[in-house]
């Protein structure tokens, strides 16, 4: 059984750091944006309330679709060992619960390209060309998903 909770930035390092940076070209764990009181970070716990998974998500308009409300979700891990068991998705439906909440009619990221079959199982759906991202050096695509409201 795993729980959806909210926490702050600072909780989401240790994640981020083990799953989205290790072997990559940054460091990096603070985003801008971090700490806007629009930002929210979710957190996955499982039945031995260990965080198993993150996600941070910003009230930011994508650029393709400018004026309309929306929120680009950024450094969704979940750690290796909890792969498989539910928790991007458990983070993604809270997530995408409170964007609604609040409005929002677009939710979008630049997703790994290893990631992209995930997002797509979800609704979301590829935007543009691909591109190396230049922190990580590693592929990735834009990914918009239109919400129901």
């Amino acid at each position: 059984m795993l729980t959806v909770v909210e926490i702050t930035a600072a909780e989401t390092h240790a994640i981020r750091r083990r799953v989205l940076r290790d072997g990559t070209a940054s460091d990096v764990v603070e985003f801008d944006g971090d700490h806007l009181e629009s930002t929210f970070h979710l957190a996955a716990r499982n039945d031995d309330d260990v965080v198993v998974g993150v996600s941070t998500w910003m009230l930011r308009s994508y650029p393709d679709r400018p004026g309309e409300v929306a929120f680009q979700l950024r450094g969704m891990a979940s750690v290796p060992e909890a792969r498989g068991d539910g928790v991007g998705s458990a983070m993604l439906r809270a997530g995408l619960e409170r964007c609604r909440s609040a409005g929002a009619s677009v939710v979008w990221a630049r997703a790994r390209d290893t990631a992209i079959e995930f997002y797509l199982r979800h609704g979301f759906a590829t935007a543009g060309l691909g591109y190396v991202d230049l922190a990580t050096q590693l592929p990735h695509h834009d990914i918009v998903l239109v919400l129901d409201c």
